[in-house]
């Protein structure tokens, strides 16, 4: 039953993602073009509904996706994620009026999903803990600041024709962290902050999920 109600979750959070995508991508294409990681693009971007708006649809997937991995496994939830693309997809042709959707972008996000259902039926993920020792945050620490610190160089000084391809791999990993934060975190909480260790994926998340949010 608790699978059920994960996979639920975990499809309504993967829709409200893919339609704030939707949102932070029509709302970035209406300002200048900035430098990667340019402050200057936080600020022409504040002042657009739509960023705004998308701010609000991504907490509430944020939320939906807190709740699904309470009730489901992290390799059973975060896989289902990746269907926001689908759901992308779909919204932005329906915003455009476009219909139907580009026909090699529905083929790819197609794939993703069949590929999906096919890891989901195949591994059949289950069971894990929701807790995790503090010896492990350096080197989470460590292994996602050197996938950044690449990311982010092969962005500033590779071929400006993938540089949205590197800044995506880097928001990847630095998403797939903060989704193991969100396991965790709620079993951290009940013991309070008496020891500041015990609370370690909190305040690693404070600073993962605005860095993610931002690439």
């Amino acid at each position: 039953m608790y699978g059920v109600i994960a996979v639920g979750l975990g499809l309504a959070a993967a829709a409200m993602f893919g339609g704030a995508s939707v949102l932070e991508m029509r709302s970035t294409k209406q300002v200048p073009q900035r430098a990667a990681l340019s402050p200057r693009l936080l600020v022409d971007l504040v002042r657009r509904p739509l960023f705004l708006a998308s701010i609000v649809v991504n907490v509430v997937g944020a939320g939906l996706q807190v709740l699904a991995l309470h009730f489901g496994s992290l390799t059973l939830v975060q896989p289902m994620l990746v269907l926001s693309l689908l759901f992308a997809v779909v919204i932005a042709a329906a915003a455009a009026r476009r219909r139907p959707p580009d026909a090699v972008l529905l083929a790819g996000v197609t794939c993703c999903a069949v590929g999906i259902a096919g890891f989901l039926m195949v591994a059949r993920p289950h069971g894990g803990t929701g807790t995790a020792d503090p010896g492990a945050a350096l080197p989470l620490i460590a292994g996602l600041g050197v996938v950044l610190a690449g990311c982010l160089a092969a962005a500033r000084w590779g071929p400006r024709a993938v540089r949205p391809l590197w800044l995506a791999l880097g928001c990847g990993a630095d998403f797939g962290v903060n989704a193991l934060l969100l396991k965790i975190v709620p079993g951290t909480l009940p013991a309070g902050f008496a020891d500041p260790a015990r609370q370690w994926p909190l305040f690693l998340m404070a600073v993962v999920t605005p860095v993610g949010f931002l690439l």
